[in-house]
């Protein structure tokens, strides 16, 4: 029992993982901006997800800190976790943050020292992402309005200072090792007034590792501060990789913190009915603002896990709305077909064929006499 469910969960998900295909690796393009808010060129590395250049999809968008470093491996976690359906194909925009720059750039200006007239430090990158980098990316490539930052250190400062200043600008937050130290803890003190005023909203992923309590200390302060003053707006998890060092933290840090940001994505490992995948795509739906329907040969796949499993109401539920939902896919036709078949309903069989050879436009004739050869 338990190998031919193994095998059907393999069917289920490999017909969803068609991207695994050598031509369809991720793309990796480079891009350069002439900010005029930063008054310098900077660098972009953007990773495209599989198979992007094949179709007219859109995607969210993950902008990265460090790019050039991270970027790689996090559009490789994006990738393997898309594959798997744990979470959407991502567009990821790494922004380069050269070693001369990197601390201007990422880190907040001290109190004493900030200018209302003039954005200076992490702010003005800040600014530099919402007025240059997203519109080029909205730009030149196919964006949904989901749009999340993620980064380490330095840069997980910079994305908790994105949070605080810059509400509803990114869905999604992952700060990795935040260097919370900084500036006497200055971070704490901006988390701890947005927090009380109720103005932070998306999900939020900070995590910590094996470190120095000068990074450890304020951590667990900051996340005290999101216990302290919860709200409906923001869903923040930390967690702690006590198996690894400030270096070595982020891989995981990356791959928590995406589950994090796209919880209630994945579809569970055990039989859904039309039901339950409507209810999961309802909020794959709402989470990136942009209607979802559940695809063909997921539908097929759980339909005849249903049918396998001898729940005829179901099974024929689902493989009716798939057949209904995509009327000229021969593969929705024959596994109605098959189903009506199985359960010894062979009227409903039989209109099902007429149903099929009417509806598929283009049906060939040897799609035909598959059809018809399911009778004998």
């Amino acid at each position: 029992m338990k190998r031919i469910v193994y095998g059907l969960l393999l069917l289920i998900v490999g017909c969803h993982c068609s991207s695994w295909a050598a031509a369809n690796y991720p793309e990796v393009q480079e891009l350069v901006i002439d900010s005029s808010v930063m008054g310098e060129t900077r660098n972009l590395v953007v990773y495209l997800p599989a198979g992007y250049q094949n179709n007219e999809d859109r995607f969210p968008v993950l902008y990265l800190t460090d790019g050039d470093i991270q970027g790689p491996h996090t559009a490789g976690t994006v990738d393997y976790l898309a594959k798997f359906d744990q979470v959407p194909q991502m567009i990821v925009v790494g922004i380069v943050n050269p070693r001369q720059t990197r601390e201007r750039d990422l880190t907040v200006t001290s109190a004493d020292k900030q200018s209302a007239e003039q954005l200076e430090n992490a702010d003005r990158f800040l600014a530099f992402i919402e007025k240059d980098v997203i519109p080029l990316v909205k730009q030149q490539y196919r964006t949904l309005d989901y749009q999340a930052l993620s980064g380490t250190s330095h840069g997980g400062q910079f994305a908790i200072n994105a949070l605080i200043k810059r509400p509803g600008l990114f869905n999604g937050v992952i700060a990795i090792s935040p260097s919370l130290y900084w500036h006497n803890q200055q971070m704490l003190g901006l988390s701890e007034m947005a927090l009380k005023n109720h103005q932070l909203q998306g999900r939020l992923f900070v995590s910590i590792a094996n470190e120095e309590p000068a990074m450890t200390e304020p951590f667990q302060k900051f996340v005290d501060l999101t216990k302290r003053y919860p709200t409906d707006k923001l869903a923040v998890i930390s967690q702690t990789f006590s198996n690894e060092t400030h270096n070595t933290t982020v891989l995981q840090g990356q791959y928590y913190g995406l589950k994090h940001l796209f919880s209630g994505w994945a579809i569970p490992e055990s039989p859904q009915t039309l039901a339950d995948l409507q209810a999961i795509f309802e909020k794959r739906s709402k989470l990136l603002n942009t209607a979802m329907v559940i695809p063909e040969d997921r539908a097929a796949g759980y339909g005849q896990w249903l049918q396998y499993l001898n729940r005829q109401d179901d099974a024929l539920a689902l493989l009716n709305w798939n057949r209904i939902t995509y009327p000229q896919s021969f593969n929705a036709h024959a596994a109605l077909i098959r189903a009506y078949l199985h359960f010894k309903k062979a009227e409903e069989a039989k209109a099902a064929l007429t149903d099929a050879l009417r509806s598929i436009k283009e049906l060939s004739s040897e799609q035909k006499a598959q059809l018809e050869g399911l009778f004998s």
